[in-house]
């Protein structure tokens, strides 16, 4: 009985086992399949916006994404701006502990930064350079100066006035011709209506300005020429006018502050040394205790060089324009890059932010200081004109450099940076939290074209069209 017992046992286990034996594979477990998956945040977007990808993928251990611009990451859920339009395709490989690989791909599709542009017709053979621009408090409008020069024929070069209405459309009024190697120009409003623009007026022993005077309905009004001073533009004190740049006294060249009244007549002129052999002011604004102001020290040369020993100042004034303090960043990357007159010209640009930091630019230099001028950041944009912008936002601020616009938090740490594509760029406007500019681009046949453009405060380009 013992032995059948057994056997039956025997039986019954095999019988088991073969019925396991016999049942179909299930296969290995779904949730550790291998799977390459991502989404979009939209299929469609413009250069300079953000692109958020959200990965999908299953059993995967690591991410290899592929942005089909030349950049990747291997973050799971990344980020990506694309700074030139176009199609691209984006793919994701992911990888298990098996060092297994899946590989999947989709496309998305950018808009141009210049299809959102507005483009004033030029004729072919001219250049249109961005002097100055800025809007006219009496009507809102947008104006700019602009100098149309012929580059084959013998139309030379010429300012204009350019009033800009709400559809961009253009009306222009001729100024002056070009006088001698302007490299940047101002217009003021004044009391009853008359305009006064200041243009840059070098040589390689002269150093002045050139002012024209129209009334409201532009007829000529006077002229001014001077080979001893030089206004970079103007600060509105009041119901009165502070003119800043340089005077030459006696061989030395001195920042100077010029008081005019309402209607524009100077009556008062503040200069000082600030002990440099030469200085200017290139930017003023008023603060709580005085007026803040930024430039540069040189050395004027007869000989070649003519500039030597630049360095870019911050100039600190009490209330009776009186210089109490001066702090040259000597920092500069500009001592060997500045060596002549013309290379004074150009736009210089300050701000004092909400933290009390001050912000300097010129020349494609820009430093960021705390309020007693120690420098915090520094930059330099190789290729960048001496024409370009900078907006102070409060607490953050952007800034136009070679084909770029960039945006910078109070400690000058650099936010964002969008490719707009323009080489010149005077100023940067705000209208109802829109920032507009009127900029200009070199174009291969080696003319400069105009365009007008708008983004928002993150540097998303507003469709214009």
């Amino acid at each position: 009985m013992k032995y059948c017992y057994l056997s039956l046992l025997t039986l019954i286990f095999c019988a088991s086992c073969s019925k396991e034996s016999d049942s179909p594979d299930p296969g290995p477990d779904p949730s550790t399949t291998l799977e390459a998956c991502f989404e979009v945040s939209k299929d469609t977007l413009g250069v300079g916006e953000a692109l958020q990808l959200s990965s999908c993928s299953k059993g995967e251990t690591t991410y290899a994404y592929d942005f089909g611009n030349g950049e990747d990451s291997a973050s799971k859920n990344p980020a990506i701006v694309y700074q030139d339009g176009g199609e691209y395709a984006i793919s994701l490989t992911v990888t298990n502990e098996e060092m297994e690989t899946k590989t999947f791909s989709r496309t998305v599709f950018v808009t141009s930064a210049e299809s959102k542009y507005i483009y004033p017709v030029i004729a072919e053979g001219y250049s249109g350079y961005p002097m100055e621009s800025g809007i006219r408090a009496s009507d809102g409008s947008i104006y700019l100066i602009s100098l149309l020069t012929d580059n084959e024929g013998a139309g030379g070069s010429k300012f204009y006035y350019n009033s800009v209405d709400a559809s961009f459309a253009v009306t222009s009024t001729y100024l002056a011709d070009k006088p001698y190697n302007t490299g940047s120009a101002f217009v003021n409003f004044l009391a009853g209506g008359n305009v006064n623009i200041v243009f840059s007026r070098t040589l390689a022993g002269l150093y002045g300005t050139q002012e024209v005077t129209f009334n409201s309905g532009w007829g000529f009004v006077n002229g001014l020429s001077s080979a001893v001073k030089h206004s970079y533009g103007y600060l509105k004190d009041g119901s009165e006018f502070l003119y800043f740049g340089t005077q030459d006294e006696a061989g030395v060249f001195k920042t100077a502050v010029e008081r005019r009244n309402a209607s524009g007549d100077a009556f008062q002129v503040y200069l000082d040394d600030l002990g440099e052999p030469g200085s200017f002011i290139g930017d003023m604004i008023k603060t709580s205790s005085g007026y803040l102001a930024n430039g540069g020290v040189f050395t004027k040369n007869l000989s070649v060089p003519q500039i030597s020993n630049y360095r870019p100042v911050i100039i600190y004034m009490d209330n009776n324009l009186a210089v109490s303090s001066h702090v040259v960043l000597e920092a500069t990357v500009l001592g060997s890059k500045i060596t002549s007159c013309n290379d004074l010209n150009g736009a210089f640009h300050l701000a004092q932010l909400d933290n009390g930091n001050i912000v300097s630019y010129g020349h494609g230099e820009l430093f960021v200081t705390d309020s007693d001028g120690n420098v915090l950041e520094s930059a330099y944009f190789t290729g960048t004109k001496s024409n370009q912008a900078l907006i102070s936002l409060g607490d953050s601020f952007i800034i136009s450099t070679d084909g770029f616009l960039r945006k910078y938090d109070a400690s000058g740490d650099l936010l964002k940076e969008l490719k707009y594509n323009g080489n010149y760029l005077p100023e940067i406007l705000e209208i109802n939290n829109t920032l507009l500019f009127a900029a200009g681009y070199d174009t291969e046949e080696g003319e400069i074209k105009l365009f007008y453009g708008a983004c928002d405060k993150d540097l998303n380009l507003i469709n214009l069209n």
